[in-house]
């Protein structure tokens, strides 16, 4: 019988609330100390995106689950009101071990990867509820009635992780609203459903008659413009990035120029699993020269004073040599700062950059 010490677990994931960048470890450590091949932490409200932590030796299985819609069958959803109840569920409170052996999910999906065993561990906080599911091998087999009360107890200790991960979440989407407003940058804040739950200032004098929130959704009058919208929100959603620019989409407006709609993921906000925000959509007015464009590159990608400096120059299609050159910064400077400026904007070369930014920057053309 097992008899596991769990409050590593329980401090990796306090750790991972105040560091979203260590939900990784977190769900390491919970895979190690419950004999387990792997974990993710799904959420069971509010939409499913792959934008979900999982252990390295998951990757595969994950990819597969999200590719070939696995989510959308997942039998291990039928066991939900159980772990509610109880905090912890697993395949055979669902399932017999014969239907198991015919199942399509257990040998379509989970047995190509070693794969056949879980216990879902709840993990709540109010009325929000994630799933700590902990994958076992065809070889490691089933959860004992042991250790599935163990994992229930676990349960209860980790809703306080949970608590504090919101908090840190709520209190960084309070800090990137006051930032865009200072900015004068209009956004709007997109949770894992793709609907908008925040709107700053700027955002809120934009949005009216053509352009408004309706439902929870950001829609246009042109119902093109809507699901062009809704789409590149969509992709980049469904896309394991950590930070990212879509291109614009431009949403027309009676009497004015198009209002340019920039769907984007910011790596401090949704990097916390638990966070209500996993995207924001950036809202440019060509209308509106009042403030600075290297302002919202600032803001919106955390681009240091120099980066954005430097991201203007490159967005406006001149070459690293010769805005370095203009910047009066050595070409090795140069280099590092382009480097960073990738990885904050999502993007892989200077030609992306100008297609993502060029309209961005562009305020009175």
């Amino acid at each position: 019988m097992s008899n596991w010490n769990l409050d590593p677990i329980e401090q990796a994931f306090t750790d991972a609330a105040l560091n979203p960048a260590s939900w990784i470890t977190a769900l390491e450590t919970a895979t190690a100390l419950t004999e387990s091949f792997g974990a993710i932490l799904l959420p069971i409200k509010g939409g499913l995106i792959p934008n979900v932590p999982f252990t390295e030796r998951m990757n595969d299985s994950a990819d597969t689950y999200f590719r070939q819609s696995w989510y959308l069958r997942d039998e291990r959803t039928r066991g939900i009101n159980i772990m509610m109840q109880r905090g912890v569920t697993d395949d055979l409170d669902i399932s017999s071990t014969d239907r198991i052996k015919r199942h399509p999910y257990y040998q379509e999906f989970l047995a190509p990867h070693g794969l056949r065993w879980f216990a879902g561990v709840g993990v709540r906080c109010g009325e929000d509820l994630w799933c700590l599911s902990l994958q076992r091998t065809i070889k490691q087999g089933p959860f004992s009635e042991s250790e599935k009360r163990q994992l229930a107890r676990l349960s209860s200790r980790l809703s306080a992780s949970a608590a504090l991960a919101r908090a840190m979440g709520c209190a960084t989407t309070k800090g990137a609203l006051e930032a865009f407003e200072v900015s004068g940058t209009a956004v709007v804040l997109i949770n894992r459903a793709g609907e908008a739950f925040k709107i700053n200032p700027s955002a809120e004098r934009l949005l009216m008659g053509d352009i408004r929130i309706a439902n929870r959704r950001l829609v246009a009058k042109d119902k093109d413009a809507t699901c062009a919208l809704e789409r590149a929100l969509h992709d980049l959603l469904w896309r394991r990035i950590e930070g990212g620019l879509s291109p614009p989409v431009p949403l027309p407006r009676t009497g004015q120029r198009p209002l340019f709609a920039y769907p984007a993921k910011l790596a401090s906000m949704t990097a916390n699993a638990l966070a209500d925000c996993q995207g924001v959509i950036i809202l440019i007015d060509p209308d509106d020269a009042s403030r600075p464009p290297q302002a919202a590159l600032q803001v919106a990608f955390g681009l240091s004073e120099a980066e954005a400096r430097l991201a203007a120059r490159l967005a406006s299609g001149e070459l690293l040599e010769m805005a370095t050159e203009q910047l009066g910064i050595a070409k090795e400077t140069g280099r590092s700062q382009l480097k960073s400026i990738f990885a904050k904007t999502g993007v892989h070369r200077q030609a992306e950059l100008v297609a993502v930014l060029a309209p961005l920057l562009a305020r009175t053309k």
